[in-house]
């Protein structure tokens, strides 16, 4: 009977140790991380050029740590307890080049740029908050998936695959560009209401027949500019987010017909002959009749 309830007392003094464990916080992980030696060499993992001693250094290893498990696969590629894609973890591969200067940071084969996975964290680039796993939310990160292009200047911002002139979510951060609170829908820094290209797609919104990179172009969409403000708007001056204002602009809604050939010349699905407002400045038409004549550039 004392041996059973001894065993008893060890196993549940064993579980909160356990439990411990598993709940332990990121500052705990990397105390722990700077201790593990994977070789045996005393040189710790996070400071080792060749984790496991097999002759390949960490940056040309497929499996860094030697645990079985490939690079691409392994959510914890250098084996130094801290995950991929967790806010401690600075270099991913430990091939010495810190993960916002490393080209292909997880060392699995795939540049950055082309990699669905960017930091290894086992989540592909089109459902995970932080692409490039450097701690910054793809929202305001200013290159979110680390390819060494700016976002202004890169063709896939969340490097999903998906270029950004069709992807419904351009800058990753898991609102879909048509929210209404989403301001800035490339996250180039730049707010939507100011931004000369909304959903970075390399063209500027006077030619982009889909100006916020909602898959609805300018002719069906009830916020041509993704500015979070209706066509039809009161406070909305500049529709199609082109700089021209509603007043003086010779295409409102930038579906590409001019105002004089437009059946719906500011693109709140209401046809001229029904709008109040036709040309959407905010001035109410004063006489609908010859409105489409009189008050359109």
């Amino acid at each position: 009977m004392r041996l059973v309830h001894a065993g008893a007392a060890s196993l549940l003094a064993f579980v909160p140790l356990v439990i411990a464990g598993l709940s332990g916080s990121d500052d705990a992980s990397a105390t722990n991380a700077s201790k593990i030696d994977t070789d045996g060499d005393r040189i710790p993992n996070q400071m080792d050029p060749d984790i496991d001693d097999d002759g390949f250094a960490n940056g040309s290893d497929d499996d860094v740590d030697d645990d079985g498990i490939a690079n691409s696969t392994d959510l914890d590629i250098d084996g130094d307890s801290l995950l991929n894609g967790s806010k401690k973890e600075k270099d991913t591969d430990s091939d010495g080049a810190l993960n916002g200067a490393d080209s292909d940071m997880d060392g699995d084969g795939a540049s950055n740029g082309g990699d669905d996975d960017t930091d290894g964290d086992g989540l592909s680039n089109g459902s995970d908050g932080d692409v490039d796993g450097d701690g910054v939310k793809n929202g305001t990160d200013n290159d979110v998936d680390s390819d060494g292009l700016s976002n202004s200047a890169d063709p896939d911002i969340d490097g999903d695959g998906a270029s950004n002139g069709g992807d419904d979510d351009t800058d990753g951060d898991g609102q879909s560009n048509s929210a209404t609170n989403e301001k800035d829908i490339d996250g180039d820094g730049i707010q939507d209401k100011l931004d000369r290209d909304v959903d970075g797609d390399g063209m500027s919104n006077s030619s982009d027949s889909d100006v916020d990179g909602d898959s609805f172009s300018n002719g069906s969409d009830d916020d041509i500019d993704g500015d979070g403000l209706l066509n039809s708007a009161m406070g909305e001056k500049d529709i199609d987010g082109d700089g021209a204002l509603d007043g003086s602009d010779s295409d409102v809604d930038g579906d590409g017909v001019l105002n004089g050939s437009d059946s719906d010349v500011d693109g709140d699905s209401t046809a001229n002959g029904s709008d109040s407002d036709v040309d959407g400045d905010g001035v109410k038409n004063p006489n609908a009749s010859t409105a489409s004549t009189t008050l359109l550039p």
